[in-house]
């Protein structure tokens, strides 16, 4: 009997019936239960993949994928990447994880008094995109949360987001020590927070070493590899003196930049160094291969899930805090071959 036909037999889907026998997050526990004890009784113990032991899994905590508008979750892997080791941590505790996708266009009130009544323990929200008037809604959630990838400093709400700031300083740290004086960055057009921090850890970062900030040369572009190379395009016909170096928001955006350039005769990194933030697989993909700034992302999830764990075991025992911890998560510049000294 085939995948499809068991799952057919069990009344779920072929992708759900994968996740069950990988151990991989996404079903309710009630489901997976269900599903394991009848592929026992039906003779297909044999096809569930061996786990490490570890702590019975009995209670659920929702992830929540929030999309405001797409442009930034709905090109990127970074919170797949996240999912895995989210997934692993959160069993050590005896939890399973909910995968909830959820955007701009829904009745997230409605959405999140159902998640009050789901029996959840626990909520880690991936805010990336989120406004401070989209997270004013999970004031309604009755058990704790935790936001990632979004600090709302002025907000009391746990958090676990980049240190954006520490990532761009030593971008120009490490530019700085390569010879580097007249260092521009590419600000992407869209808004998020993380972005915003590294554009503003640029400006400290130039003051800090006493170098001359000048908006000339802050260029913006979109975030999209595509959209980012007609637009660096377009400051590169504009005749505008270009600096020996960039810094950019993000490496989807340096790799624009650095096809730009190229296409326009300009060579990386011997005529003008680059170096991206988040270290994406891509950086391995391009020629020469980019200088960028690492989030650790198992050390982002795993921290995440201890700060909700945290929240739930002090809400169990009546002793849930008043005031909200914020932790960021340090970065390290990743050298490849996209940046050269000068002499």
């Amino acid at each position: 009997m085939t995948h499809r036909e068991i799952a057919r037999q069990l009344h779920i889907s072929p992708a759900s019936l994968s996740l069950i026998l990988n151990h991989k997050a996404g079903i309710s526990s009630a489901t997976r239960e269900r599903v394991l004890r009848e592929l026992k009784e039906m003779g297909y113990e044999h096809l569930i993949k061996p786990t490490a032991q570890q702590v019975p899994v009995t209670q659920d905590l929702y992830f929540i994928i929030y999309q405001r508008n797409g442009f930034i979750l709905g090109y990127s892997p970074f919170v797949y990447l996240l999912t895995e080791s989210m997934e692993k941590q959160a069993q050590k505790y005896g939890f399973n994880v909910l995968l909830k996708p959820l955007d701009s266009g829904c009745n997230l009130d409605a959405e999140i008094d159902a998640i009050n009544q789901s029996g959840a323990q626990g909520v880690l929200i991936m805010a990336t995109e989120m406004l401070d008037e989209d997270i004013a809604h999970f004031s309604r959630l009755t058990v704790p949360y935790v936001s990632i990838d979004h600090d709302f400093t002025t907000r009391n709400i746990s958090t676990v987001a980049i240190n954006n700031q520490m990532g761009t300083f030593q971008a120009i740290e490490y530019l700085v020590n390569m010879g580097h004086t007249d260092i521009g960055y590419v600000h992407t057009t869209e808004y998020i927070s993380s972005w915003s921090e590294r554009a503003l850890g640029y400006r400290q970062a130039l003051a800090q070493f006493r170098l001359p900030l000048s908006d000339d040369k802050v260029y913006r572009a979109r975030y999209n590899g595509g959209n980012s190379y007609d637009d660096f395009c377009q400051v590169i016909a504009s005749g505008a003196q270009l600096p020996t170096a960039l810094v950019t928001d993000d490496d989807v955006i340096a790799v624009g930049v650095m096809r730009a350039l190229q296409d326009a005769g300009y060579r990386v990194p011997e005529d003008i160094s680059i170096v991206g933030f988040n270290n994406r697989p891509v950086c391995e993909l391009v020629h020469p291969m980019l200088t960028s700034i690492d989030v650790p992302k198992q050390d982002f999830s795993t921290e995440a899930v201890d700060a909700l764990v945290s929240l739930i075991q002090k809400q169990q025992r009546g002793e849930l805090p008043k005031l909200a911890v914020k932790r960021r998560i340090t970065t390290t510049l990743v050298e490849r071959q996209s940046v050269c000294r000068i002499l």
